[in-house]
């Protein structure tokens, strides 16, 4: 395995993921309690203007999720009564798997360990800026169903799209973007290919 690169990443990776994934029994709730303060810090609110608030979800199945409760003052009624808008989110899928992916990617990366520091600490952070910007985008897409945000149908079709795109595949192949920019240099590049252009070259002599 120390001659093949490839699959030395490829166990390593695989080993590190299964790892980190069979740790979330252990530091879920811990996750979960994090994200909701967190996200209670940023976009919390209770004014004239809008209420926002973070629930947890009763334990059972659902323990990991996060409500995202909306509320519109203005449409509310004397007795309480109102439109209030639920935003559900689970907690893991949107914002531990995706950390998983990073976290597997950097460490199972042979280069030094000086380096695999610095990824971590950089790709960490950006990787929870970019969850946290998610999460403020699907916010302020669901507050336009009780009239905190004016949209136009076409609008709210488009942020219908990019909320499903956050949700799906953009939430996945943000962290192996990050892992790129966080890991690698320039020069590990150039290794890369001219690794790759001189392999064709080497078979072609050998077949002579």
């Amino acid at each position: 395995m120390k001659r093949n690169p490839a699959l030395r990443f490829v166990v390593c990776f695989a080993l590190w993921y299964a790892a980190l994934l069979f740790s979330w029994p252990i530091i879920g709730q811990a996750y979960c309690a994090t994200f909701r303060a967190v996200g209670t810090l940023v976009y919390g609110s209770n004014d004239r203007s809008k209420e926002i608030s973070f629930e947890a979800f009763p334990q059972g199945f659902h323990s990991h999720y996060t409500r995202v409760v909306i509320v519109n003052p203005a449409k509310m009624n004397p007795d309480g009564s109102g439109p209030v808008r639920n935003l559900d989110l689970d907690t893991r899928a949107f914002g531990w798997m995706p950390m998983v992916l990073l976290l597997a990617l950097i460490l199972a990366t042979s280069l030094p360990w000086k380096r695999r520091r610095r990824a971590l600490l950089w790709g960490v952070l950006c990787q929870q800026t970019f969850v946290i910007l998610a999460l403020g985008f699907c916010i302020w897409n669901d507050s336009s169903e009780i009239g905190l945000v004016s949209l136009s149908a076409a609008g709210k079709e488009v942020a219908m799209a990019a909320k499903s795109m956050l949700a799906g595949q953009l939430i996945l192949a943000t962290p192996v973007l990050i892992w790129i920019l966080a890991m690698f240099r320039k020069e590990d590049f150039q290794r890369l290919l001219g690794f790759l252009t001189a392999r064709p070259l080497k078979n072609s002599n050998g077949g002579d």
